[in-house]
């Protein structure tokens, strides 16, 4: 019967257009970096907007891949493909159009028209859908971002909203596994990055968040206590400071830069403490294997063998 689920039989009637991609096709290195390199450039362009609502069309040609954006009245365009020089395992098109909210909108944001990738796979041409995809939720809020600044409109109110966004995911129910909360962690400190954040906090996040990454594999060899305080770390204490301190005017934030650094500082330090004890577990974990090793295939062991 699990051949029948409901989710079995939903994706049975579903036009292949419509269902998400498999995480795989977008997960490579080489479109990881593609899909970072598309949100920056719709970042320069929404920095550089005059507030006229205006056409604007531009290009950016790398040796792995080439971005296209092209802003009209009505719509936004992303057009972004692989190079036939790519070192991307599978070959890939994405086309995204976006109404401009002014011509069409849901919930606030321009309706999108087209979202799909194009790739081709076992000598056969696919097509997905990339709306609810999580590795692709950056661009979509990029060009909402460069749809208002070519309106004129603060970005400021809007980026607190999306950061708000991640950090109820962040102290959701479902956010317990790691994982989960390591990602959703980095799409928060992304967030941040049309906020204009000091670097010096910026790069302490950044560092704070690599520290995370290199305890997730290892992350059950952890007791409770040290497991509540990774979990509590990345699902309250940094929102809840981050989130207090952009709250502030900036002359106050300039007044309290230096504390929340510090308070970073030491996030960053209690993880690398924990990393450290991690490896002194491990380490006497190998030596009672080894001891227990030795008591069972010792001389003793081989003598008794020969006799």
């Amino acid at each position: 019967m699990k051949l029948f689920s409901t989710t079995g039989i939903v994706d049975l009637f579903t036009p292949a257009y419509k269902r998400p991609v498999d995480d795989h096709i977008i997960q490579d290195e080489t479109t990881i970096r593609l899909i970072n390199d598309t949100e920056r450039l719709l970042k320069r362009m929404t920095d550089n907007a005059t507030g006229k609502n205006e056409r604007k069309s531009v290009r950016r040609r790398q040796k792995d891949w080439d971005i296209r954006v092209k802003v009209s009245y009505n719509q936004i365009r992303v057009l972004v493909s692989d190079t036939k020089q790519s070192s991307s395992p599978v070959h890939k098109r994405f086309r995204i159009v976006c109404f401009r909210k002014y011509v069409k909108a849901v919930d606030g944001v321009g309706k999108v028209k087209e979202s799909t990738i194009h790739y081709l796979k076992d000598g056969r041409m696919h097509v997905r859908s990339l709306q609810n995809v999580s590795q692709l939720k950056g661009i979509f809020h990029a060009i909402h971002l460069m749809d208002l600044a070519y309106v004129g409109t603060k970005i400021n109110d809007v980026s607190l909203e999306r950061l708000n966004g991640h950090e109820k995911q962040l102290k959701s129910e479902q956010a317990n596994d790691i994982k989960f909360l390591a990602q959703e962690a980095k799409r928060y400190v992304q967030a941040m990055d049309t906020l204009s954040i000091d670097p010096m906090l910026d790069n302490r996040l950044k560092r704070i968040l690599s520290h995370v990454s290199k305890l997730e594999d290892d992350f059950q060899l952890f007791g409770y206590e040290d497991k509540h305080t990774v979990r509590r770390l990345l699902r309250e204490d940094i929102p809840n400071l981050m989130g207090a301190f952009l709250a502030l005017s900036k002359k106050n934030q300039l007044e309290q830069r230096d504390n929340v650094f510090v308070s970073l500082s030491k996030m960053e330090l209690s993880l690398i403490s924990l990393k450290e004890d991690l490896e002194k577990t491990k380490i006497e974990r190998m030596e009672h294997v080894m001891r227990l090793q030795e008591l069972r295939y010792g001389e003793s062991h081989i003598d008794k063998k020969k006799n």
